[in-house]
C-alpha cells in the first residue's frame, strides 16, 4: 500500500518521503484479537531515520537534550486518493543513538492498549467516600439460625460428677447454674443469653427475647438426687411460669435421664428459666451430665452501605492507568443483562463499617469480573474502553468475500479453546459459622465429555456474591478495629433505586430459588452459577454442547427458577468452531470492525470467521496474512 509519513518535532509536523525511514521496508502493522474478545492495533517498534529527517531529530536532541519531543504518524493513500491514518506514535529520546548518518529511535507505545497492558495488574486503592453513589444500600439483612449451649456449672467431684447444693428456703427451688460454652447471636436481634448462677433468683434465664420467637431446645443429661427429701427434680420453666418439662425422682438415688427435645414459643419480654427442686425437708442434685442446645432465627437490624457503580470503578481504573491524567473513556453497554444494569459494588471495609473505607481492586480483576459473571470483553476504539457482551463481537455480519483470491491455506485445530472441565462461581470462603453451609455462590465444576485434553476453562469472579459473606461481615461492626482477612475483598449485590426512594433495595423478586434455608429473603440469586454460564454460553459452546455437573464447594441443592445446580447444562452452537484457518492475500482492504465475518472458498468447501489476526509490511508487496477464528465450514 502506499503511505505518507509526517514526522512531527517540536510539535512542528514535517512531511518526509520513505527514503527518510532507512527501514521503512520493514514497518509493520497488525489488528489481533487477544483471544475473543475486541481487536486491538500494533506496529513496528524500531525506526532508522536518515536525510532531512535525521537533521531535525538530531538538532531537536541536540538543542533541547531530555525536553526533546518527535513523534511519526503514517498514513495510507486510498483509491479516492485521500489519507486514511494507519498508526501515530510518538518517538523514544531515551532511545536514540546515531553514527553520523542514521538516527535509531524506538517508538512509545502510548495506546490504551499499551497502557493497559503495562498496568493492569497493579492494585490501587480507592477512597470510597470518593466513588462511592449518592444513594446507599438498605440491607435489611439475612435471616440467621443462631444457637446458644449451656453447660453445667456445678461443684465438679473426684469422679467427675457435678454436685449442686441446695439453697435455703421454704419453695426449696433453685435455678441450676449454667455456662454458656458456645453461641451465635446477631447483635440487634433482640435476643439475649448469659451465664445463670445457682440462687433464689428464679427468673434468671437462659435465653430471652424482646420478640414473640420460636425456640428449639434440646436437653440432654442424668441425675440422681440423695437426700432425706420425699422426691427431687428439675424443671424447665418459662419467666412467666409456664411449666414446660419436668424430670421427677421419687426415690433417693434413683438415676433420672434427661433427653428431650421440643419447640417453645416465646413471647416478646420471656425467656426460659432451669430450676432444681426438692418437695420436702433436704436434697442434693447430682449430674453426670447437663447439656442444653438452643437454636432459634435470629436477625439483625437493618444498616445502610456505601456503594460504587462498576462504571466508575472502570473510569477510575482507566485514569489510574494513565498515571492520574484524563483522555481514556471507560463505557459499558447496559439493556443487554438485567444482572449488569442492576449491580452495585460493595467494599468489604465498607460493609464493615470502617471509617474510611477502602475499596481495592485491580484492572485485571475488573476484566475477569466481567467476562466470568456476564460474558463482557474489552473493546477499545480510539480513546475510549467499551465493554460488551462477548456474542456482540461475532454476529454474523459478513463484510469480505474473497472467494479464492488467496494463497497459503492452512487449517487447523486449536487445542487451547477445547476444555474437559469448566470450573464457574467464586472462590470457596472458610466462615466460621455452620449458617454458612447454606451459602452456593462458590466454584462448582461440570464436565464437558471431551477427553483428548486436560484444559480447564475457568469462569471464576474475583468479586465475591456470597450473601452470607455480607451477612458476616456486618455482624463484625463495632466489635473491633482489627484486620480481617476478608477486608480487601469486593463484593456484588443485585440492587435497584425506585423513584422517590432514598436508597438502594436489595432485588429478592424474578429470581426464584430453592433448597436454602429461606428462599423469600435470599438475595444475590441472580449470581449464582448457572446465570454465568449462561452469559457465556456462545464461548462454552465452541467445544461442547453440553455440561454434565460434578462438584460443588458449597450447597448444590439449590434451584433457581427451576433450574438445579446438579442439572446438565445444553448449548447450543458457539460463536466460533475450535478450528483456525490461515492464507494470505493481495486484497489491502481489511475489514475495520470487530464484528465482521471474512469469507474464502477452498476447493467445494467455504470457510467463514473472524480476524484473529492480520499482518501486513507497510510498504512491502508481500501480500496480507491472515489468521481467522473459523465460524463455520459449509459446502460450497
Amino acid at each position: 500500500m502506499l503511505c505518507k509519513y509526517v514526522l512531527t518535532v517540536d510539535s512542528i509536523p514535517y512531511d518526509i518521503p520513505k527514503s527518510c525511514i532507512q527501514n521503512w521496508d520493514e514497518i509493520k502493522f497488525s489488528h489481533k484479537r487477544s483471544g475473543l474478545e475486541g481487536i486491538t492495533r500494533t506496529f513496528t517498534s524500531k525506526f532508522q531515520f536518515v536525510g532531512e529527517a535525521y537533521d531535525l531529530l538530531l538538532s531537536e536532541y541536540l538543542s533541547k537534550y531530555l525536553a526533546s519531543s518527535a513523534g511519526i504518524t503514517v498514513y495510507t493513500i486510498t483509491n479516492n486518493h485521500t489519507y486514511e491514518l494507519l498508526f501515530s506514535c510518538m518517538l523514544d529520546f531515551a532511545s536514540l543513538s546515531y553514527d553520523g548518518r542514521v538516527v535509531n529511535m524506538n517508538s512509545i507505545d502510548d495506546s490504551i492498549a499499551n497502557i493497559i497492558k503495562a498496568n493492569k495488574g497493579t492494585q490501587y486503592e480507592y477512597a470510597v467516600s470518593e466513588i462511592k453513589e449518592t444513594y446507599q444500600l438498605y440491607y435489611d439483612r439475612l435471616p440467621y439460625v443462631g444457637n446458644v449451649t449451656h453447660y453445667l456449672g456445678g461443684r465438679t467431684l473426684e469422679n467427675g460428677n457435678q454436685y449442686v447444693s441446695p439453697v435455703s428456703g421454704g419453695d426449696h427451688f433453685m435455678t441450676l447454674p449454667m455456662y454458656v460454652g458456645s453461641s451465635e447471636i446477631v447483635s440487634g436481634s433482640g435476643i439475649e443469653v448469659g451465664d445463670v448462677g445457682a440462687g433464689s433468683n428464679l427468673q434468671s434465664c437462659l435465653i430471652s427475647s424482646s420478640k414473640s420467637m420460636s425456640v428449639k431446645v434440646s436437653i440432654k443429661g442424668v441425675f440422681w438426687w440423695n437426700g432425706s427429701s420425699l422426691a427431687a427434680g428439675v424443671q424447665l420453666k418459662t419467666k412467666s411460669g409456664t411449666l414446660l418439662k419436668e424430670w421427677k425422682g421419687g426415690w433417693d438415688g434413683d438415676s433420672i435421664s434427661l433427653n428431650w427435645e421440643s419447640e417453645v414459643a416465646l413471647s416478646a419480654g420471656d425467656g426460659l428459666v432451669l430450676l432444681g427442686y426438692y418437695e420436702s425437708k433436704f436434697a442434693e442434685l447430682y449430674f453426670t451430665k447437663l447439656d442444653i442446645t438452643m437454636t432459634f432465627p435470629s436477625r439483625g437490624l437493618p444498616i445502610s452501605i456505601d456503594a460504587i457503580k462498576p462504571i466508575t470503578i472502570l473510569n477510575r481504573l482507566l485514569k489510574s492507568m494513565n498515571e492520574g491524567k484524563d483522555g481514556i473513556l471507560g463505557e459499558i453497554v447496559l439493556s443487554v443483562d438485567t444482572r449488569l444494569d442492576d449491580c452495585l459494588i460493595l467494599a468489604a471495609e465498607s460493609i464493615r463499617g470502617i471509617p474510611e473505607a477502602k475499596l481495592y481492586t485491580s484492572y485485571t480483576k475488573f476484566v475477569n469480573w466481567m467476562e466470568a459473571e456476564f460474558g463482557y470483553v474489552q473493546v477499545i476504539r480510539d480513546n475510549t474502553v467499551c465493554f460488551v457482551h462477548r456474542d456482540d463481537l461475532f454476529s454474523n455480519n459478513n463484510a469480505k468475500d474473497l472467494m479464492s483470491d488467496f494463497s497459503d491455506f492452512e487449517y487447523k485445530v486449536e487445542e487451547s479453546r477445547m476444555y474437559s472441565r469448566v470450573k464457574v462461581g467464586y472462590d470457596k470462603q472458610d466462615y466460621e459459622s455452620t449458617n454458612g453451609r447454606d451459602e452456593f455462590r462458590f466454584t462448582t465444576e461440570y464436565s464437558t465429555g471431551i477427553t483428548i485434553t486436560d484444559n480447564v476453562y475457568e469462569l471464576i469472579s474475583p468479586y465475591r456474591a456470597d450473601a452470607y459473606g455480607i451477612e458476616f461481615l456486618v455482624q463484625k461492626r463495632g466489635k473491633d478495629t482489627t484486620d480481617d482477612e476478608s477486608d480487601n475483598d469486593v463484593f456484588i449485590v443485585g440492587a435497584n433505586h425506585a423513584q422517590g426512594e432514598k436508597e438502594y433495595k436489595l432485588i429478592r423478586t424474578s429470581w426464584n430459588i430453592s433448597g436454602v434455608l429461606d428462599s423469600d429473603t435470599m438475595f444475590n440469586v441472580m449470581y449464582w452459577q448457572g446465570a454465568m454460564l449462561k452469559a457465556n454460553a456462545g464461548y462454552i459452546g465452541m467445544f461442547t454442547n453440553k455440561l454434565r455437573y460434578s462438584s460443588s464447594d458449597g450447597n448444590s441443592d439449590v434451584a433457581v427458577n427451576g433450574v438445579g445446580m446438579k442439572d446438565d447444562f445444553n448449548f447450543e452452537s458457539g460463536i466460533v468452531t475450535c478450528g483456525d484457518v490461515s492464507f494470505t492475500t493481495f486484497d489491502e482492504d481489511i475489514p475495520q470492525t470487530d464484528d465482521e465475518t471474512i469469507k474464502i472458498q477452498k476447493d467445494d468447501l467455504i470457510y467463514e470467521g473472524y480476524i484473529k489476526e492480520v499482518s501486513s509490511v507497510v510498504e512491502r508487496n508481500e501480500g496480507v496474512k491472515y489468521d481467522l477464528f473459523v465460524r463455520s465450514i459449509t459446502k460450497a
